[in-house]
């Protein structure tokens, strides 16, 4: 018992080595689109462009530039249910690419390079929706494409 009681904290350990890197590869990515879609009307239109001029900011600043044709795009979607008390958020937040897939012969396609999701309920949804996609996705994000693209 004692041998399976020091094996368990170092079998846990290489169990999440082993399962954390993400299953997306953001290797040499120069530029990406910024959408922002709000089909709900979560929060105001001032909001959405502060929003899409922060993430081309950051974007700018880790060395992605924020293009409109041609390349892939970094989406937000946010979505939002209304009660009396309180608004559940869901935001999802990805990166969608063209690419070509090796099968039989090549076959062009759209591919999800990257995705993130939150979820929460609010009562300040403004605040909690900006911090959420700048402050926790984006820099989620950024974090994976420093990681993908050290030299």
């Amino acid at each position: 018992m004692q041998t399976f009681s020091r094996l368990m904290p170092l079998l846990l350990a290489l169990h999440l080595t082993l399962f954390a890197a993400a299953p997306y590869n953001l290797e040499g990515i120069e530029s990406l689109n910024v959408l922002v879609m709000d089909s709900s009307k979560t929060i105001t239109p001032e909001l959405k462009q502060k929003i899409e001029k922060e993430l081309k900011e950051k974007l700018e600043k880790s060395g992605i530039k924020s293009k409109k044709d041609g390349v892939g795009a970094l989406f937000v979607k946010i979505d939002a249910l209304k009660s009396a008390k309180s608004t559940v958020v869901s935001i999802a937040f990805g990166v969608g690419e063209d690419a070509r897939i090796e099968r039989a012969g090549t076959v062009e396609s759209f591919v999800l390079s990257y995705s993130n999701n939150d979820f929460f309920e609010s009562d300040d949804v403004n605040a909690d929706v900006y911090d959420s996609i700048v402050n926790y996705l984006m820099e989620e994000f950024l974090e994976q494409f420093r990681e993908d693209n050290e030299e």
